[in-house]
């Protein structure tokens, strides 16, 4: 099982981002409940449906809608364990759709994003992802500034951050409250 972040890991991590420890650690609670790797080792996924369909052009919903479908269905995969079976079907289809629709690690980056994380491919990506959590912060890092985002979570405009970061349909998750609750909790 990989390591697990440090106390110096978030406080360089918030220095980098000219930031709050309490908002690094309200990021990885809300994004993954605070963990990177499931006890198995394997990396924390989420498998996102709606997005295999975008990156496939729709090709697989007929043969497999349980994989491919236009829209988000909140709830849908409902938990890590079926991300992987959807994931590990996926894969099997379109390795590079798979990956592009699926978030990894402590921060649930979409693979789609690996440019912003200063990773050089999509396999690059999904390797450094699944060494450690402090490689999952590095990539977070890295993503945060390529995104100009660094303003939001210094600022603590949850609602902003959380559309740029989980997209136009935040609100359905509760992202922003999700993420003020947390950054609550941490400043204490």
């Amino acid at each position: 099982m990989p390591a697990t972040l440090t106390l110096d890991d978030y406080q360089l991590a918030a220095k980098s981002l000219n930031t709050e420890l309490a908002v690094i650690k309200a990021v990885t609670e809300v994004e993954s409940g605070g963990r990177g790797f499931l006890t198995d080792g394997r990396v924390v996924i989420r498998f996102e449906p709606h997005l295999f369909h975008r990156y496939t052009q729709g090709k697989f919903d007929a043969t497999h809608p349980q994989l491919s479908f236009l829209k988000l269905k909140t709830g849908y995969p409902k938990n890590v364990s079926q991300s992987w079976e959807l994931y590990d079907e996926a894969k099997v289809l379109n390795l590079q759709a798979a990956r592009m629709a699926s978030s990894f690690g402590l921060f649930q980056i979409l693979g789609s994003n690996w440019p912003d994380c200063g990773c050089k491919s999509l396999p690059e990506f999904v390797s450094r992802m699944s060494k450690s959590e402090a490689e999952q912060l590095n990539l977070f890092c890295s993503f945060i500034k390529n995104q100009g985002l660094n303003d939001e979570l210094r600022d603590h405009q949850w609602a902003r951050f959380a559309r740029i970061y989980n997209g136009k349909d935040f609100k359905l998750m509760h992202y922003d409250t999700k993420l003020n609750n947390a950054y609550k909790k941490f400043s204490v």
